[in-house]
């Protein structure tokens, strides 16, 4: 069954960094998800809770206002009333729009609409007790009957009024709150989730570093310590057993099987250069006698082309072994380019991954400035409880200017005054829970930092997995140039052979044509003995 070991080199490189990829590309999905979720529960908050309770607020300053303007109609004298009656008829219409506002909230909330309707409804019924009892009486001149019919009866409808809407303000706060605690958690699971997928991923980096280094790094160096030896003419190398089906195992089984090989060549050459030396002394001791011995010297010359002719076949196969070798060696320099192809790739991607993080951090810092937008309204909110609070005051000056004339007015004083007041407090409840939003939103700052340093970190490492990659392709580099440096030798050595084997041929030749004379069976003969001392030098080289 085909393991790991059993892939080739281009896949054991593409297969470790497509898991180097995919783990980055997790890392950035897991931040990227933990923020939308968070960026979804805050628009949630502003878009609806928030929404809900700033348009609360101000109907009810809007309803305080036309309060206040009514209560100064029933007090004012004739030249100032048609102004109180047009401030009147304005915060009714600010009313009716603040209204209108909230009920579009109805159709994404459906728990608001219950409120709501309660809400609308009580307005109604206030409407209608000012309309009929206070504003008709008013018109006919009874201010008295006006004013015992705004504290009474109007004044149980507006209270009606006004805890229906704090019951609002105060449910739609306590959902904020809970929102607030749900980004809270959501923070923490995101922070919790993305040191998860890092730690994982830094283990599959180390993993795969290890697993490279021991298939292709530690079989490449060890088969480039045995061409280095083989290239000085050491033979005694052995050559580290490697059972993979890659390049690399192809490479060290090549280089088995040559020094084997050249081992045999070296043994069968030494002894054919020990016989060649032989026959040559014999020659040159009895070129006197050649006509005795040429029988015995033919015999000797043809054992001797055997030989040499044997040697001959045996160089041819160690060539061929060694261009083999070579082949394999460009290969797997090839292969290790494509790795460092796909590693650049990887680190494209890895700077996209960096481009998008940095986009998510422009939006959560644009959610805090809408938070800041937020704390603007709710300053104004507050400027108009103090001023609603200095109309208060003005009231009890005059109310007190104008003795028992003016206890009515006091009374209206003393609730516009009561109004501002609870103005403040709902003012104060805002800002603590925007003070809360803010705290979410720097949260979710520190994880998009948090997030854009892991990214930052991916990219580091990939930077160091092509380095080790770079250096891997010098290492393969290196064996191929060895390689092809044997493979130079070995046809050096056949050429040599190929020498031999043609002086052979003219021995035997000149045995043939032995009735020359035996001075040139002489000369024949020393040079045929030079040539075997030649070889023997050559020969010495090799360490068996």
């Amino acid at each position: 069954m085909p393991t790991l070991a059993d892939l080739s080199t281009r896949a054991k490189l593409m297969l470790g960094f497509g898991l180097l990829v995919v783990a980055m590309a997790l890392t950035s999905a897991s931040s990227y998800a933990g923020l939308a979720r968070q960026r979804a529960a805050q628009q949630q908050l502003f878009n609806d809770d928030l929404a809900i309770v700033l348009k609360v607020l101000e109907l009810r300053g809007a309803i305080n206002r036309e309060r206040v303007a009514l209560l100064s109609t029933l007090v004012a004298g004739s030249t100032t009333q048609a102004g109180f009656g047009r401030q009147l008829e304005a915060e009714e219409a600010t009313i009716r729009g603040l209204l209108g506002d909230l009920a579009a909230f109805t159709q994404t909330d459906q728990g608001f609409a219950a409120d709501y309707a309660r809400l609308a409804g009580a307005y109604k019924d206030y409407g209608a007790v000012r309309d009929s009892d206070v504003l008709a009486a008013v018109k006919a001149g009874q201010r008295a009957t006006a004013g015992e019919a705004a504290t009474g009866r109007l004044q149980n409808t507006f209270d009606r009024l006004k805890g229906i809407a704090d019951d609002i303000g105060a449910k739609q706060l306590a959902q904020a709150q809970e929102r607030m605690r749900d980004g809270a958690a959501l923070v923490e699971n995101a922070g919790a989730t993305l040191i998860a997928v890092n730690l994982a991923a830094v283990l599959l980096a180390i993993v795969l570093a290890y697993w490279l280094n021991r298939a292709i790094a530690t079989p490449l160096r060890q088969a480039t310590v045995v061409a280095a030896r083989i290239a000085t003419g050491d033979l005694r190398v052995d050559v580290p057993a490697n059972g993979s089906r890659d390049e690399v195992g192809q490479l060290l089984r090549a280089l088995d099987g040559m020094v084997r090989s050249w081992r045999g060549l070296a043994a069968e050459t030494t002894s054919g250069v020990a016989t060649l030396t032989g026959a040559a002394s014999e020659i040159m001791s009895s070129s006197a006698q050649a006509a005795a011995s040429t029988a015995e010297t033919a015999a000797a010359v043809s054992e001797t082309t055997a030989t040499v002719e044997e040697v001959k076949q045996t160089s041819l196969l160690a060539s061929e072994k060694s261009r083999a070798v070579s082949d394999a060696a460009q290969q797997a320099a090839r292969t290790a380019a494509d790795g460092r192809r796909a590693l650049e790739e990887s680190m494209k991607g890895m700077q996209t991954i960096q481009e998008k993080m940095e986009a998510i951090a422009g939006t959560v810092v644009r959610l805090s400035e809408r938070s800041h937008a937020i704390g603007e309204i709710t300053a104004t909110v507050a400027s108009l409880a103090e001023q609603s609070n200095l109309l208060a005051v003005n009231a009890a000056i005059e109310a007190a200017k104008a003795g028992e004339h003016g206890k009515g007015f006091a009374v209206v004083a003393q609730e516009v005054k009561s109004l501002a007041e609870q103005s403040r407090q709902a003012t104060r409840q805002v800002r603590e829970i925007l003070g809360e939003i803010q705290k979410s939103v720097g949260a979710a700052v520190m994880i998009t930092e948090q997030g854009a340093k892991t990214v930052a970190q991916g990219v580091e490492q990939t930077t160091q997995a092509g380095q080790a990659i770079r250096g891997l392709t010098d290492n393969m580099t290196e064996a191929a140039q060895a390689a092809v440096q044997i493979a130079v030798s070995s046809q050096q050595q056949l050429a040599g052979m190929d020498q031999v084997a043609l002086a052979m041929e003219n021995i035997q030749q000149a045995s043939a044509e032995n009735a020359a004379g035996s001075r040139q069976a002489e000369a024949s003969a020393r040079n045929l003995h030079a040539l075997g001392l030649s070889l023997r030098q050559t020969m010495d080289r090799f360490q068996l």
